[in-house]
């Protein structure tokens, strides 16, 4: 995969709920006179020269936790999946009535003087609208005083991940963004989220969200003149090569901050930043995928350190099941029969792969924690079996001739892996995949789209039957099983209530499933009931939703990734070895909470 695409992934999956309050925490005050250049590589995505400095564009030339800030982050904890690192955000707390209080930062200024306000935020939510990335139940929000803000729910909605969703906004200055919003947005939002059933009311909704969605096409091509930013740098200037983030005085904990300037090196793929580790020229390097025989060569360079984190994101391959034959149950068990895991992850992420044992939607290293030793016992391991993937094909009138499986309807059956160039572990794993399939009968290939944005973009228009999906993205288990049964099979959750549409599914599986022993399942409604579950309840619901997956696979999960990052000492010390959680997040986010100090 390439570097850190699936952080970008855990960034847009919400995480998260009931933390009352925050606290700073994290290492040492650094002087900021004291540092040099901290040299990096983005954590979403390389440089694009030409791109607007706009956090909401796919190519945005912003940098988060550099010059683009939340107002927190998230702590990836399993076991408390709401614990966030203050940002903007100093503290928050939660009303009985669901609704969330923020209090910003009382020193945090934009990097031209001006204070961050509760305008900034309210302006951020409404953007977060039109990008569909705000709360699942927000409904209004409103200014209590200069900097303090309350994010309102839709009433009678429930939802458990809404503090983190809260803090995962992205705040944008009013002064620059404000000119982009109509002055009836929030009347525009108040329609959108609408979920009774009064005909005129509903139609009124659906022309609402379809205005969002216009107005956010707009938003995410505006171009700002100059990077006003909150955070602790700012953007100098860019070229295709790298760009150049100067230190932000007005940085409301700037003697926390040691770089004086932050080099972030461009990147077309993971064997650049190989090269750029392998010569010592990064302080810091995010998950990046490689062999083995890499790995060594990076740690032989002086200075060079292996930082591992749990990371809960697993590699899978997605089937688009209004594809035949790929709607059909058995041909997908078979599937996973005749793919050797074991042999995939050592082939393809030998470095910081672990082949999944269970099929369930979440990554092995939790499962137990959610799932009694009985449920997963009763799972299906989709052991290497190809003699059993072959008597499934039979019992759905599949036949094999002179070597070559044939369909139902008498064609021949032959297959495309859609991969992504770049992604060196998902290629080779393709590759590997491809031989294995021919193989067994089903000549295959692998089919490499140029770059991630054409690839999700080519996914959302249906153009792939058979594509690697990351999936199992938490810790929260709502989005874990989000990226099967969610927007990407139509399932969106709106207030209290599941829509199902065909916008955005290019997954499109069945509605419900009936499961042995377990009776009637709807995925997507019972993965968004999910977010406001708890205790056995949610236990419950996680067991039904992994009883589907492992039945009916709609994704056959392949590997659970391990987090394996790179410092190196020459320049700057005090990472945070050891701290899990933070390790997740971007450097800057560490720099906030006090770690990173020049030698």
């Amino acid at each position: 995969m390439h570097t850190s695409v699936w952080k970008k992934a855990l960034a847009l999956a919400a995480i998260a709920p009931m933390l009352l309050a925050a606290c700073s925490s994290g290492g040492k005050t650094a002087s900021a006179a004291s540092g040099g250049i901290f040299t990096t590589v983005n954590e979403a995505h390389p440089i694009t020269a030409g791109a607007p400095m706009n956090p909401f564009n796919a190519s945005g030339n912003t940098f988060d936790s550099y010059d683009q800030v939340e107002l927190g982050y998230s702590e990836y904890s399993a076991t408390n999946p709401n614990a966030t690192f203050p940002a903007l955000a100093a503290s928050w707390s939660l009303g009985k009535n669901g609704s969330l209080t923020v209090h910003l930062q009382p020193k945090a200024r934009w990097s031209n003087g001006a204070p961050v306000t509760a305008t900034d935020v309210k302006d951020s939510a409404a953007i977060a609208f039109t990008q569909g990335t705000q709360p699942s139940n927000l409904a209004s929000v409103t200014i209590l005083g200069k900097k303090e803000i309350r994010f309102n729910t839709i009433p009678g909605s429930t939802n458990q991940l809404f503090t983190s969703q809260v803090l995962a906004t992205t705040v944008v200055p009013a002064s620059v963004y404000g000119k982009e919003l109509p002055s009836n947005i929030w009347t525009t939002i108040t329609a959108a989220t609408y979920t009774g059933s009064n005909p005129t009311k509903v139609a009124a909704a659906k022309k609402a969200q379809a205005s969002l969605t216009t107005l956010g096409k707009k938003i995410a091509a505006f171009a700002p003149s100059k990077d006003v930013s909150a955070g602790p740098f700012v953007l100098a200037r860019l070229n295709p090569g790298e760009a150049l983030l100067t230190a932000n005085p007005d940085f409301w904990a700037r003697s926390r901050i040691a770089p004086k300037e932050v080099v972030m090196r461009n990147y077309t793929g993971n064997q650049q930043i190989w090269n750029y580790l392998i010569a010592g020229q990064l302080d810091a390097a995010p998950y990046t995928a490689m062999p083995t025989n890499v790995l060594h060569e990076i740690l032989h360079t002086a200075g060079n350190k292996e930082v591992k984190s749990p990371a809960y994101v697993a590699a899978s391959l997605a089937f688009d099941e209004k594809d035949y034959p790929y709607g059909i149950t058995a041909v997908r068990q078979a599937l996973a029969y005749v793919l050797n895991r074991k042999q995939i992850t050592t082939v393809g992420e030998s470095v910081s792969g672990q082949p999944v044992r269970y099929q369930t939607g979440i990554i092995d290293a939790i499962a137990p924690k959610w799932l009694s030793h009985q449920e997963l016992s009763s799972l299906n391991p989709y052991n290497l079996d190809p003699a059993k993937a072959a008597t499934l094909l039979k019992s759905a009138h599949f036949t094999k001739k002179g070597g070559q499986w044939y369909m139902p309807n008498g064609k021949p059956w032959s297959m495309s892996i859609e991969s992504v160039s770049g992604f060196s572990d998902w290629i080779a794993a393709g590759k590997f995949m491809a031989s294995e399939l021919s193989s067994f009968g089903i000549p295959t290939t692998e089919s490499i789209a140029p770059d991630y944005a054409t690839y999700l973009a080519n996914l959302a228009k249906g153009a792939y039957p058979v594509g690697f999906w990351l999936t199992a993205l938490g810790p929260s288990v709502a989005d874990a099983f989000d990226r099967i049964w969610g927007p990407n099979d139509g399932f969106v959750a709106v207030g209290n209530k599941v829509q199902h549409s065909s916008a955005g599914n290019w997954m499109n599986t069945p509605t419900s499933y009936h499961l042995p022993v377990i009776g009637t399942v709807q995925p997507g409604t019972l993965t968004a009931d999910l977010t406001a579950l708890t205790g056995s309840a949610a236990k419950a619901a996680v067991a039904k939703l992994a009883a589907a997956e492992n039945a009916e696979l709609p994704v056959i999960s392949l590997w659970d990734y391990v987090n394996v990052q790179f410092v190196n000492d020459k320049h700057f010390t005090d990472w945070p070895i050891g701290q899990a959680g933070l390790l997740n997040d971007p450097p800057g986010v560490w720099m906030m909470q006090g770690y990173v100090h020049a030698k």
